[in-house]
């Protein structure tokens, strides 16, 4: 039998709202995608922007982070507390998975944090435009 490595994944807000907007399940495309065993965790900061995005933006993007929302507290994801340090929510993210001793993921579509997760060397997922995942630099 294989040795199945633990691995953590961050979702960004930004990887919930694009697979939801596809009508794609975030949580098992991970799940498929990233060999090991794979514990998906939410910030509490990604939940914040999402809070904010149902509040003030466009009304297809409230409907999305509603939606978003929905989805999590449905699927009952670990929220955890962002570390001290920045408060946006991309530098947290990334120092999040700078700072772990167990490997960790970034699930983002932005491409300024996948470029800067690429120069760290931190592994980032990213949806591909169809279907599946692209899994970069997840190193066991």
């Amino acid at each position: 039998m294989e040795d199945r490595t633990f691995v953590q994944v961050l979702l960004d807000t930004s990887f919930l709202l694009t697979m939801l907007k596809q009508r794609r399940d975030p949580i098992e495309e991970v799940r498929t995608e990233v060999r090991g065993n794979v514990k998906i965790l939410i910030p509490d900061i990604v939940v914040f922007e999402l809070q904010r995005l149902a509040r003030r933006a466009s009304v297809k993007t409230q409907g999305f982070a509603r939606a978003s929302l929905d989805f999590l507290s449905k699927r009952r994801l670990p929220v955890i507390e962002h570390k001290p340090g920045p408060t946006d929510v991309d530098a947290a993210l990334i120092a999040w998975a700078l700072t772990e001793k167990l490997p960790t993921g970034i699930a983002t579509v932005d491409r300024a944090i996948r470029s800067a997760l690429a120069s760290l060397d931190v592994p980032v997922i990213y949806p591909r435009a169809r279907s599946g995942l692209v899994v970069e630099r997840l190193h066991f």
